[in-house]
């Protein structure tokens, strides 16, 4: 009997209901795959895939419902989603101690029980890390804006969410892999108007993200003459609205002069003009076919099609997506 009980012993070894509690924070299988509960540890994979989905789903739903959800997540930090999956995970990590505090002996396993907590914790991790890059891909991609280019409307620190099925996709909805991209641009329904702010990437500069409002179509004569935006040899309507007080985001404030400018198509919307500048006139600009002429909102602060070195016409191809809604943390 004596030696069945040390047989015993050689073959086993002792679980910890605080390791399992502990490792469930890190991937909610691992404490069960740790306790020799594989069925469980399966389980509770499936339960952490399902949970992202359902996730997604939800904040897709209220992206499209024009939930105040999404306004919240932003506004709450960064640091929002870690909190909620910990507290999230704090419940399963008590059951993981429960189940392991049942049966803290356990037999002794071998090196490929290496490769299970590898594939408990990468299975789930790889699902959610495929989800996220699907949705950042073909659906919405969010972004932070980091100067004053185009303010009023957006300013620094403003979040925004790029709606990628807008205008198709192309190479750089999937940036930074659009070397993969066939070429041309699939399932472009509908095209860029006038009015339209939209996320995208200068031949000159195609590195970078830029944003800005579309101003010329193509087939489109565009020219700034004394700061006044001419379409086809026509002035755009353009209603003064005095000086304003602008905080910027270091806290100056400062008086701008503010417009409300409107197309003939009836899209409208702010503008700053800081004084007579080099960019108030221009030569008057063809634009090209498939391509389109983009400003800032900020005339006289915004490097855009007005200066052909560094935006210049924006391919069709190069667009990333259209400004769908805007995150202000400042306002």
């Amino acid at each position: 009997m004596s030696a069945d009980v040390e047989s015993a012993g050689v073959n086993s070894r002792p679980v910890r209901p605080w390791i399992a509690a502990l490792l469930t924070f890190f991937g909610w299988g691992l404490g069960f795959y740790y306790a020799r509960r594989r069925g469980l540890a399966v389980w509770w994979c499936i339960a952490s895939v399902m949970l992202v989905v359902l996730t997604a789903v939800v904040l897709v739903a209220a992206y499209l419902l024009r939930s105040d959800l999404i306004d919240a997540l932003f506004g709450a930090g960064e640091g929002v989603s870690d909190f909620i999956g910990l507290i999230l995970s704090a419940p399963v990590a008590i059951v993981a101690w429960v189940v392991t505090a049942r049966k803290q002996v356990v037999q002794q396993g071998g090196p490929g029980r290496l490769l299970g907590y590898l594939l408990v914790w990468l299975v789930p991790t790889v699902v959610s890390l495929m989800l996220a890059v699907a949705l950042r891909w073909f659906a919405i991609q969010p972004f932070r804006i980091p100067s004053g280019a185009m303010q009023p409307t957006l300013q620094v620190g403003d979040h925004i969410l790029v709606s990628k099925w807008s205008y198709g996709y192309g190479r750089f909805s999937i940036a930074p892999l659009e070397g993969l991209w066939p070429g041309g641009r699939m399932l472009s329904r509908h095209l860029p108007q006038r009015g339209d702010v939209i996320v995208f990437r200068p031949p000159a500069e195609p590195d970078r993200d830029f944003v800005k409002r579309v101003i010329g179509v193509p087939g489109d004569r565009i020219q700034m003459i004394s700061g006044v935006l001419h379409i086809n040899g026509r002035a755009m309507e353009r209603v003064s609205l005095g000086l304003t007080n602008f905080r910027d985001e270091d806290g100056n404030s400062e008086s701008i002069q503010e417009y409300r400018e409107t197309f003939p198509n009836g899209a409208s919307y702010l503008t700053f003009d800081r004084g007579v500048t080099e960019l108030d006139d221009t030569r008057e600009y063809v634009v090209p076919a498939g391509h389109y002429f983009v400003m800032g909102d900020d005339r006289d602060n915004s490097a855009d099609s007005r200066i052909p070195s560094v935006v210049g016409f924006v391919p069709l191809e190069n667009v990333v997506g259209r400004v769908d809604r805007i995150i202000s943390l400042r306002r």
